[in-house]
C-alpha cells in the first residue's frame, strides 16, 4: 500500500462521511490531455447520494457532466481538512451518473514552498462613470505554488474548501484577490465575493512585477486578461477566477514559460 493510501479502517471512516452527506466534491478529468478543454466541476452536497455500497449517484447535475461520461476522472473532495482523491469511471446508469468508489482513496500531497512573494501583481479595473480605473495590489498566499501546472486544479480547490478570512480587522474594507496560479496563458484569482465579484467575460489589465538579480530591480510585464470560468464555493461567498491573456508581448510569454520550467 502506498504510502498516500488510506487504510481499511480509515478508508471506511471517510466513505461513511460520504454516507452521511457531509462534503460536497470536485470532479476533473484524470486524462491531463483534457484538463484545458474539460473544467472541474464541483457539486454540492445536495447533489449527492451515496449508497451503503459504495456508489455516488448524481441528482439534478449540470448539463456539463456529459463531458466526464464514459472517462475515468479523479474525484477530490476534503475529509476534516485533509485533502483526498480517488480515480474511477463516470458511469451511466438508469437513475443518471453514477461514481463507484474504488478500494484505494489516497491523500493529497500538496507542495508548500515558503518563500518571499515572487512577484506583485496590479488589477486594473476600468470605471465606467468617470473613464477612470481603480488599482486594487493582489495579495499572495506562500502555500500555494504558483507556478506549478499540476497544482491548478488543487488550489481552485483548496481555496474553494478553506474557511473564509474573519479576521475583524478586516472587516468592512476591501480585500484584494488572491493570486493563486500563474503560468504563460493564463492566471488564478481568488476573491470573496462581497468585496469583489469577478464575471465571465470581463476584461482586465494586469501589471506583474517579477524580482531580478541586483543591480537590477524588477521586470515588469503587462497584460489585459479575460475571465474565461470561474467557480464558487457552496455558500456561494468566494469565487475562483481563471483569467486568459488577450494581450501579452511574445517575450513576456517567454519570459513567464522559464518561471514554470524553474519552478
Amino acid at each position: 500500500m502506498a504510502a498516500s493510501e488510506l487504510s481499511g479502517i480509515e478508508r471506511q471512516l471517510v466513505l461513511q462521511y460520504l454516507i452521511d452527506g457531509n462534503t460536497p466534491i470536485t470532479v476533473m478529468p484524470e486524462d491531463k490531455s483534457d484538463s484545458s478543454q474539460i473544467f472541474p466541476l464541483a457539486l454540492r452536497a445536495e447533489q449527492l447520494t451515496v449508497l451503503d455500497q459504495g456508489i455516488i449517484l448524481l441528482k439534478n447535475p449540470p448539463e456539463s457532466i456529459k463531458a466526464f461520461e464514459g472517462k475515468n476522472v479523479r474525484v477530490q473532495f476534503y475529509f476534516n481538512k485533509i485533502g483526498l482523491y480517488f480515480i474511477t469511471q463516470m458511469k451511466k446508469v438508469s437513475s443518471g451518473p453514477a461514481i463507484v468508489i474504488p478500494a484505494a482513496i489516497q491523500r493529497v500531497t500538496e507542495t508548500i514552498e515558503v518563500k518571499q512573494h515572487p512577484f506583485s501583481a496590479v488589477l486594473y479595473y476600468a470605471l465606467q462613470k468617470d473613464g477612470g480605473d481603480l488599482h486594487i495590489t493582489c495579495q499572495f498566499d506562500d502555500s500555494y505554488a504558483l507556478f506549478s501546472e499540476k497544482d491548478k486544479n488543487n488550489a481552485i480547490i483548496r481555496y474553494l474548501a478553506d474557511s473564509p478570512q474573519k479576521d475583524a480587522a478586516l472587516q468592512g474594507k476591501i480585500i484584494p484577490p488572491t493570486v493563486l496560479y500563474i503560468d504563460s496563458e493564463s492566471i488564478v484569482f481568488g476573491t470573496e465575493k462581497k468585496t469583489i465579484s469577478f464575471s465571465e467575460g470581463a476584461e482586465y489589465a494586469l501589471k506583474m512585477g517579477f524580482p531580478l538579480p541586483k543591480p537590477l530591480k524588477e521586470r515588469e510585464v503587462y497584460v489585459t486578461c479575460m475571465v474565461t470560468k470561474t467557480f464558487t464555493d457552496d455558500s456561494d461567498t468566494k469565487c475562483c477566477a481563471v483569467c486568459r491573456y488577450t494581450s501579452i508581448k511574445e517575450e513576456d510569454v517567454r519570459y513567464l514559460s522559464e518561471c514554470i520550467k524553474k519552478s
